[in-house]
């Protein structure tokens, strides 16, 4: 059973989540506070996020979505989410989704976590919690749907930090998972708003 999202995100959370068989057995030592959906886009609305940088940033995406089910990777253009500039890694996937290289890495991210993956693959990540991250970043990939999570930060990162992320996947020409845009938050874990 799904935990309600609460505050940050409020809005429709598919029965069953597909998202669910992607990743089932979640550690409970690997995360606490974890939950998570999948986003149906005809269902949500930007106004369904609390957090600024994840208003623009699934704006920008449903704006460059078109009548197709992905937007396409070109459309990449920090000009077109300027409120969400420093909140937003961008990631890379190999072929196979095992694996997802940091082209950028959100500045905000950088500062409170003490490190900057900027160039490395996911798999260089010394983040206790990483598994979970790359399962979750392929899951995105493979379902063809923004992924909308929240989960306290490990605590080898910090010990009041609850991340919220909002995971949005785009394709290339060939109509293949080539970048995730991953607009993510740090906010307290103690102060809901």
């Amino acid at each position: 059973m799904m935990k309600s999202i609460g505050p940050y995100y409020t809005g429709h959370q598919p029965s069953p989540d597909p998202l669910e068989q992607y990743l089932r057995g979640i550690d409970a030592f690997e995360f606490e506070g974890i939950v998570q959906t999948a986003i149906d886009p005809n269902k949500v609305s930007p106004d369904d996020f609390a957090l600024p940088a994840h208003n623009c940033m699934y704006q920008f995406w449903l704006d460059n979505k078109g009548e197709v089910d992905l937007p396409p990777s070109t459309a990449i253009n920090p000009l077109s989410f300027k409120g969400a500039v420093g909140f937003v890694h961008l990631v890379e996937p190999n072929a196979d989704f095992t694996d997802f290289k940091y082209r950028v890495y959100a500045t905000s991210v950088a500062t409170l976590a003490g490190l900057d993956m900027a160039g490395k693959w996911f798999s260089e990540s010394k983040i206790g919690n990483r598994s979970y991250y790359r399962r979750q970043l392929a899951a995105a990939a493979k379902m063809r749907l923004p992924i909308y999570s929240e989960n306290n930060a490990s605590y080898d990162v910090s010990l009041i930090i609850k991340w919220c992320r909002l995971l949005l996947p785009l394709q290339g020409a060939d109509g293949v998972v080539d970048r995730i845009l991953v607009a993510i938050v740090g906010v307290d874990r103690d102060d809901p708003v």
